[in-house]
């Protein structure tokens, strides 16, 4: 186990034919977070003409034992980031260091982490037990070479033999040399971990998308490595069965209690699994928090938009006074909190963010928002609203999503009025998309 620090990490391919040429996004204000020390300024591009930049600037601090998720749409450079921890990517600048290691320019071997992989990346040919051990042969095969004498070597190689050339023997008839016997003792201690203590003796063929799953964590877990690595290890699988591996693997992870970085585009995922998150955008990191930090206090528009499902709704506002916002078919008058933030903003539009579940069915009033019903999608245990907010004069509709009690009685076309909860409500700069905060 140890800690994972990035320092300034920037990384750029060649650009191919037909590619423009790469330009930094202008940087959000309130991006930085206390692991990310030095964010680019609006005004910086990328001047190389023949390299896309992918990575910008990345500061990053993954603590000894955590669970770190990076999410963020596909593009984004998330599993950039990962491939470099595991040195199949090289970095063009900055520093990564796991513990007290530099790993700039070490090969993967030598990192001491394990990797899982989207696409399982089984051998084929090989049984369950063998893809379990496969990794721990190698890695005491070469620990071991350096302090050999030229007899030992001999011997480890007849012995090595000896146990390939007798594998395909019953378990009674085959060669166990004690490197093996220890080999044995962990893949069994892993498949009773993980559940697959029956499959041990399966080809990769014969195994479901989840069975393949832990087979592929086991094969990582074997190893005992300093960090784990998951590149969307669960994107294969079905929706229940990624539900109950997403919960397995947490509990894995805080029994081993192994640093894990994990890649996701599943913003679920990342609110369930992980102890912090690193929300991600072009190149870029946006926020670093914990789940509900990120969903209650985003940092910038882009966070609360990818952060919640069903995402954030927005509205286009004016400020008519410190504690006043008017909508041609609303208005709302805001605590005390908003007075000293919003009085640079008087007579400016604003963006007004409110969650699905922080609207409610209420009677007609100028402070309530008027909307049709388009859709009903109702779950069982809650429901959906599609709602349309619109304003004939301008002939602009505004569409937000609404949830309500599934007992409550709706029809498609009608027209209700949904009153907010003002305690629950964000504000974001139309110009910069950063986040307002109230004073209390």
């Amino acid at each position: 186990m140890a800690q994972v620090v990035f320092e300034d990490v920037y990384k750029s391919f060649p650009a191919r034919k037909g590619d423009r040429t790469a330009q930094l996004t202008p940087v959000e204000p309130g991006l930085i977070s206390v692991d990310q020390t030095s964010a680019p300024t609006a005004t910086e591009r990328d001047t190389k003409t023949d390299t896309v930049t992918v990575l910008r600037r990345i500061n990053l601090t993954v603590e000894d034992g955590e669970f770190m998720v990076l999410v963020g749409p596909s593009g984004c450079g998330k599993s950039t980031l990962l491939r470099l921890i595991a040195g199949l990517e090289e970095l063009t600048g900055g520093s990564i260091w796991i513990g007290d290691r530099k790993i700039n320019h070490l090969p993967p071997k030598a990192r001491d982490i394990a990797m899982v992989f989207q696409s399982y990346a089984l051998y084929p040919h090989m049984s369950v037990y063998n893809n379990l051990a496969f990794g721990l042969r190698r890695t005491q095969s070469q620990h071991g070479q350096k302090r050999r004498s030229p007899v030992a070597v001999v011997r480890k190689k007849l012995e090595s033999g000896l146990g390939v050339t007798t594998r395909v023997l019953p378990k009674f008839l085959r060669y166990r040399s004690k490197q093996e016997k220890i080999i044995e003792q962990t893949v069994q201690q892993v498949a009773e971990v993980l559940q697959i203590e029956d499959l041990l003796d399966r080809l990769p063929k014969q195994l479901s998308g989840g069975q393949k799953q832990r087979v592929a964590l086991g094969r990582a877990m074997a190893r005992d490595p300093q960090v784990f690595l998951m590149d969307e290890p669960l994107s294969n699988l079905d929706a229940k069965l990624r539900t109950q591996t997403r919960a397995q693997i947490v509990k894995l992870q805080r029994q081993l209690g192994t640093t894990t970085v994990y890649v996701t585009h599943d913003q679920t995922e990342a609110m369930t699994m992980g102890d912090r998150i690193a929300v991600m955008n072009a190149g870029q990191i946006q926020q670093i928090a914990q789940p509900l930090d990120l969903y209650n206090r985003p940092v910038n528009r882009f966070v609360a938009q990818f952060i919640g499902s069903p995402p954030m709704n927005f509205i286009s506002v004016q400020v008519k006074t410190s504690q006043n916002l008017y909508h041609p078919l609303f208005s709302l008058n805001l605590p005390n909190g908003w007075s000293a933030v919003l009085q640079p903003y008087q007579g400016q539009t604003l963006t007004l963010g409110i969650r699905p579940e922080h609207l409610e069915l209420a009677a007609k009033d100028p402070s309530h928002i008027p909307a049709r019903v388009e859709l009903i999608e109702a779950l069982g245990h809650e429901t959906y609203l599609s709602v349309l907010l619109i304003q004939p004069a301008q002939g602009v509709s505004n569409p937000l999503i609404v949830r309500i009690n599934p007992y409550q009685q709706v029809m498609i076309g009608e027209q209700l009025w949904f009153s907010i909860q003002l305690d629950k409500i964000h504000l974001f700069d139309d110009q910069t998309h950063a986040a307002l905060r109230p004073r209390h």
